[in-house]
């Protein structure tokens, strides 16, 4: 069983891995719990071609064997069916990494939380484009509200009345289109929320 204690990169890294580790992270790194904790959290093992690029400028070589021999055992923990769900749900990518006695049932619940991720993603995406119009279509109220104050303004040239005319129909347009636009999303909000609802009622059947 293998002691976890979080290397100070390992904290700090993304999956990209440790760029910039320091020479003293590379020289003490304990590279079995390195491996150990990127095999947990779903990690490649090619991730440690980061870590010996990094460590390559202090003159030091990660351990590659011991690296791979906690990230095997890391992924014996990442990969529990129990947690396949949990990891779709959230939205990050399976990176091939479970071996082939535990991948089957993991691959089929991460799909299933993949799947309630991308229908809340879709609903979340559009209901925010929604009020992005909304705000866009106060801004054109206002900008024409204005137009309307200069266009009777006595220092208001009739050049500029021109302009502003102009100005007022092209914000008009744009107002009837944010409409229409928003008419067919509130359609797709709808289609989405049903889609959700009739996806989170299947998988509550299923405990």
């Amino acid at each position: 069983m293998i002691t976890r204690v979080l290397p100070l990169c390992v904290a700090l890294s993304v999956l990209a891995g440790c760029a910039g580790m320091s020479e003293q992270a590379c020289v003490t790194a304990d590279w079995r719990t390195v491996g150990f904790e990127d095999g947990t959290l779903g990690r490649s093992p090619g991730t440690i071609g980061n870590y010996r690029q990094a460590c390559a400028d202090h003159g030091v070589t990660p351990d590659l064997d011991s690296y791979r021999a906690g990230h095997a055992e890391g992924v014996q923990s990442y990969c529990r069916e129990s947690n396949g769900f949990q990891v779709g749900r959230s939205g990050a990518i399976y990176q091939g990494v479970c071996p082939a006695d535990l991948e089957a049932d993991f691959i089929g619940e991460y799909n299933a939380g993949r799947r309630l991720f991308e229908l809340e993603s879709e609903l979340h995406n559009t209901e925010a484009r929604i009020a992005n119009n909304y705000r866009a279509q106060e801004s054109i109220k206002q900008e024409i509200t204005a137009i309307g104050v200069t266009m009777i303004a006595s220092e208001t040239t009739v050049e500029q009345r021109l302009q502003l005319v102009t100005r007022s129909a092209e914000l008009g347009r744009r107002y009837g289109q944010l409409t229409t636009e928003t008419q067919q999303l509130e359609r797709d909000r709808a289609l989405h929320e049903r889609e959700l609802l009739d996806y989170q009622q299947t998988l509550a059947s299923r405990f």
